[in-house]
Protein backbone atom coordinates (compact mmCIF):
# COMPACT_ATOMS: atom_id res chain seq x y z
CA UNK A 1 0.00 0.00 0.00
CA UNK A 2 1.22 3.58 -1.01
CA UNK A 3 0.53 6.34 1.44
CA UNK A 4 1.18 10.05 0.77
CA UNK A 5 2.82 11.77 3.83
CA UNK A 6 2.38 15.43 4.57
CA UNK A 7 4.42 16.78 6.71
CA UNK A 8 2.63 20.45 6.68
CA UNK A 9 -1.15 21.83 5.72
CA UNK A 10 1.12 23.65 3.07
CA UNK A 11 1.36 20.20 1.02
CA UNK A 12 -2.05 19.47 0.47
CA UNK A 13 -1.87 21.93 -2.48
CA UNK A 14 0.63 19.18 -4.26
CA UNK A 15 -1.66 16.08 -3.43
CA UNK A 16 -2.90 14.32 -6.47
CA UNK A 17 -6.63 13.05 -6.66
CA UNK A 18 -5.74 9.83 -7.13
CA UNK A 19 -4.39 9.65 -3.65
CA UNK A 20 -6.45 6.55 -2.19
CA UNK A 21 -4.48 7.00 2.05
CA UNK A 22 -2.45 10.23 3.53
CA UNK A 23 -0.66 10.31 6.64
CA UNK A 24 -1.09 13.53 8.28
CA UNK A 25 2.49 14.49 10.44
CA UNK A 26 0.85 17.60 11.29
CA UNK A 27 -2.68 18.60 13.38
CA UNK A 28 -5.25 19.14 11.26
CA UNK A 29 -8.17 21.87 10.88
CA UNK A 30 -11.51 21.29 9.95
CA UNK A 31 -10.59 23.78 6.41
CA UNK A 32 -7.33 20.89 6.41
CA UNK A 33 -9.46 17.91 6.50
CA UNK A 34 -12.20 19.33 3.77
CA UNK A 35 -9.45 20.28 1.56
CA UNK A 36 -7.85 16.81 1.72
CA UNK A 37 -11.16 15.33 1.25
CA UNK A 38 -12.01 17.72 -1.95
CA UNK A 39 -8.63 17.67 -3.89
CA UNK A 40 -8.23 13.34 -3.21
CA UNK A 41 -11.91 12.05 -5.20
CA UNK A 42 -10.32 8.55 -4.21
CA UNK A 43 -9.49 8.78 -0.75
CA UNK A 44 -10.06 5.74 1.06
CA UNK A 45 -8.52 6.40 4.45
CA UNK A 46 -6.77 9.52 6.50
CA UNK A 47 -3.99 8.21 9.22
CA UNK A 48 -3.01 10.56 12.39
CA UNK A 49 -0.69 9.83 14.69
CA UNK A 50 -3.12 8.89 17.87
CA UNK A 51 -2.45 12.33 19.88
CA UNK A 52 -3.66 13.90 16.87
CA UNK A 53 -6.74 11.74 16.31
CA UNK A 54 -7.86 12.79 20.08
CA UNK A 55 -7.93 16.18 19.46
CA UNK A 56 -9.68 15.84 16.02
CA UNK A 57 -13.03 17.97 15.56
CA UNK A 58 -16.41 15.83 15.97
CA UNK A 59 -17.57 17.68 12.79
CA UNK A 60 -14.07 16.71 11.27
CA UNK A 61 -14.87 12.64 12.27
CA UNK A 62 -18.36 13.06 10.49
CA UNK A 63 -17.54 14.70 7.68
CA UNK A 64 -14.92 11.91 6.89
CA UNK A 65 -17.77 9.39 8.22
CA UNK A 66 -20.24 10.77 5.55
CA UNK A 67 -17.14 10.77 2.80
CA UNK A 68 -16.48 6.99 3.60
CA UNK A 69 -12.90 8.00 4.29
CA UNK A 70 -11.50 5.67 7.25
CA UNK A 71 -9.45 7.36 9.74
CA UNK A 72 -6.62 5.52 11.19
CA UNK A 73 -4.46 5.68 13.88
CA UNK A 74 -0.63 5.57 13.73
CA UNK A 75 2.64 7.05 13.29
CA UNK A 76 5.10 6.70 10.28
CA UNK A 77 8.74 7.42 10.32
CA UNK A 78 10.48 8.51 7.33
CA UNK A 79 14.30 8.63 6.97
CA UNK A 80 14.35 10.06 4.08
CA UNK A 81 12.38 12.74 2.11
CA UNK A 82 10.15 10.48 0.26
CA UNK A 83 6.89 12.06 -0.23
CA UNK A 84 5.52 8.35 -0.61
CA UNK A 85 5.73 5.40 1.79
CA UNK A 86 5.19 1.85 0.99
CA UNK A 87 4.11 -0.69 3.64
CA UNK A 88 2.52 -4.11 3.64
CA UNK A 89 -1.08 -4.14 3.39
CA UNK A 90 -2.51 -7.49 5.72
CA UNK A 91 -5.23 -8.57 4.07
Amino acid sequence: MRIRMLNSKYEIETLKEDEEVVHLSFRPSNTDIMQIITRCKSLKALQLPSSYRKTLSDVAIKFLEMEDVELLEGDLKSTDISMYMEVDSEE
